[in-house]
């Protein structure tokens, strides 16, 4: 699943990413993060990003969704026989 960050500057100065989002269609259009798998579209979406903020101002991200397993062993009290 590919991503895209958009760079902006603080009041402060200082620079910072934040998730591009998209708006949904529909009676109840809310902001959603952007995200596809398509990489057609991820270059069309780039080519129109860039030219709103230019190509130094925007990063793609590929996220990455991993499991990890834990075991944990049962702990004994060593003062009981």
């Amino acid at each position: 699943m590919y991503k895209i960050l958009i760079k902006y500057n603080s009041v402060l100065g200082r620079e910072f990413y934040q998730m591009y989002q998209i708006q949904t269609e529909g009676s109840l259009s809310e902001l959603i993060e952007y995200s596809t798998d398509d990489l057609d579209e991820l270059k069309s979406t780039i080519k129109e990003l860039d030219r709103e903020y230019g190509y130094k101002n925007i990063r793609v991200i590929k996220d990455v969704t991993y499991n990890v397993g834990v075991t944990v062993d049962e702990i004994t009290d060593p003062s009981e026989p």
